[in-house]
């Protein structure tokens, strides 16, 4: 064997090798680009601001992951070394980020850029770590494709970016930049995102400015549940478009949903209340319909706060759906027809917004007032219209479907509710259901309304003293069983009925019955009753008062 040959060989050995380290797991791959770039700085002697990178993988993992940072205006930012699922928050990433992200460099305080005792890191490498980031930044397993890095920045790649970003600078705002996202040829995905907040204290929000790619399908902003936030893992979590998994439904509530680019600056009076400790789990669904290059998606929205206790109204957003639809591929128009009403609703609704969505078979969306007995009432929203120019365009635009806003609101008893209906023509070659994919369909709208008047008949109210009789739940959220309990002060009557979100009794306890004074409790849990885990309403009635408890079931 030659000389020649040998080194051939050896070359060919390390180049494997190489391949292997990068396909085993990602952090492994990360760390090595930490090895190779960054220990004369960060060696073992003496290493800059206390970090050795010189040391074993685990050791280092420790000494970064959800680790604070030595500089003083990082640590004074929040920032930790790497923040999971936050590339903006996490040091590391910003001292070697090398320009790629415009608006996540360091500041003069925060030192020089890195690595000071040699090149920069590749882009590559750079987009490696960032990734690695967003995925959770885990210790183990595969979780970034770098043959698809490798393909953007090679010219097989395309960005989806908004027009327009700019950093907002009234006093108590922010950005929330997310991104890059990378999407492989032809393909979708959605995906689910903590982003704690960090709020030492509730504050109000008074608008929501958002920058939407067109690969964008939509975007949600939920709030977490108090205390639901450590059942999701830190990071992207991609939602099974079969089951669903990977989303948060029933432990958030909804914020606000987006289907284009739009600045929402709510009514005078109104805002969205964001609690202490507040964490919001951010919904992007995107498509890539190019079939020869990845597509990189980015997505901006700036936050403008004010004090709590400025607004006079809590602005509050339901999503309400039509699961029970089939579209047959013949071609022909199908109109759907669905009442949402909440027999039990305390408070009158004053709408200030609505909009529809369906997918690409969607043909027509009308929303109209449901009258007491049942009957279709008056139309409050009309698919068709261009509510921006106000014409009727002739169509309906489902990738961007109309938003319309009422000034003055729109006063609406839900006891009497709405009537959704939509029609929808397949042209495919396969029969379609209700889906998380652009390939299925949707039937749904989207209303954000303040809590009017209390409506003056006996019915469910939250906002009734629930202390007045001591109504309480233990352990709440719940597994496996919850006790419900509740104290009277003298003999009488009482009602109590569970719930479930929409207003619909799953459950008699007591109807009508007389009961002696002091305590009284009963077990609940959901599943026994054939129900799946998510948030229910206790409600007992005592007098014509109405007390409720909202409880929680989780797995």
């Amino acid at each position: 064997m030659t000389k020649t040959t040998r080194s051939t060989i050896i070359l060919l050995m390390f180049i494997l090798s190489t391949s292997i380290n990068y396909a085993q797991t990602t952090y492994a791959a990360v760390y090595s680009i930490f090895q190779a770039n960054c220990t004369s700085c960060h060696g073992a002697i003496s290493p800059a601001g206390g970090l050795n990178l010189a040391a074993t993988s685990a050791t280092v993992y420790t000494s970064i992951v959800n680790a604070n940072p030595a500089n003083a205006a990082a640590l004074a930012k929040g920032d930790k070394l790497i923040e999971p699922g936050n590339p903006h928050r996490s040091f590391l990433l910003r001292k070697c980020q090398n320009g790629i992200d415009a608006d996540n460099g360091i500041v003069a305080s925060e030192g020089l850029a890195c690595p000071q005792a040699g090149p920069a890191l590749t882009i590559k490498e750079i987009e490696l770590i960032r990734q690695w980031v967003l995925k959770g930044a885990p210790q183990t397993g595969t979780v970034v494709d770098t043959n698809m890095i490798s393909r953007y920045y090679s010219g097989h790649g395309y960005d989806a970016v908004p027009v327009a970003h700019p950093l907002p600078t009234d006093l108590g705002s922010y950005q929330v930049h997310l991104g890059k996202i990378f999407s492989d040829t032809a393909s979708e995905m959605e995906y689910f995102l903590k982003y704690d907040l960090k709020l030492p204290d509730t504050v109000e929000v008074n608008r929501i400015e958002l920058f939407l790619a067109n690969a964008s399908h939509h975007f949600i902003i939920y709030k977490l549940l108090p205390g639901a936030a450590s059942m999701f893992a830190d990071g992207m979590r991609i939602q099974n478009p079969t089951t669903g998994a990977g989303s948060s439904t029933g432990y958030n509530v909804l914020v606000s949903a987006y289907q284009t680019s739009r600045n929402d600056s709510l009514p005078l009076g109104t805002a969205y209340q964001w609690e202490t400790g507040t964490v919001l789990d951010l919904n992007h669904h995107l498509f890539n319909s190019n079939h020869d290059s990845v597509e990189a998606t980015e997505l901006y929205f700036n936050v403008y706060t004010q004090p709590k206790h400025t607004a006079a109204a809590i602005m509050y957003c339901d999503l309400i759906s039509n699961t029970s639809i089939f579209i047959n591929n013949d071609g022909v128009d199908h109109t759907f027809t669905k009442a949402d009403f909440n027999a039990s609703a305390p408070n009158m609704w004053n709408i200030w917004m609505l909009s529809s969505h369906t997918h690409k078979y969607g043909t027509d969306f009308d929303i109209f007032l449901r009258n007491p007995g049942g009957t279709t009432g008056t139309q409050v929203f009309e698919g068709w219209m261009d509510y921006v120019n106000n014409v009727n365009q002739g169509f309906y635009e489902w990738e961007h479907p109309p938003v319309e806003y009422f000034s003055p609101f729109l006063s609406v008893n839900p006891r009497n509710g709405l009537i959704q209906k939509a029609t929808f023509n397949n042209y495919g070659t396969a029969p379609v259901f209700f889906g998380l994919t652009t390939n299925d369909e949707m039937m749904l709208y989207f209303v954000q309304y303040t809590l009017g008047s209390p409506i003056p008949t006996a019915g469910i109210s939250e906002y009734n003293n629930n202390n007045s009789i001591d109504l309480n739940a233990f352990p709440n959220p719940y597994s496996d069983n919850t006790q419900i309990s509740y104290q009277l002060k003298n003999k009488t009557t009482v009602s109590v009925a569970v719930y479930d979100v929409l207003g619909n009794k799953i459950q008699t306890i007591a109807d009508n019955e007389l009961q002696e004074n002091g305590n009284h409790s009963f077990d609940f849990n959901a599943k026994k009753q054939g129900y799946s885990k998510g948030i229910y309403l206790v409600a007992v009635t005592i007098d014509g008062k109405v007390y409720t408890k909202r409880i929680v079931e989780t797995d």
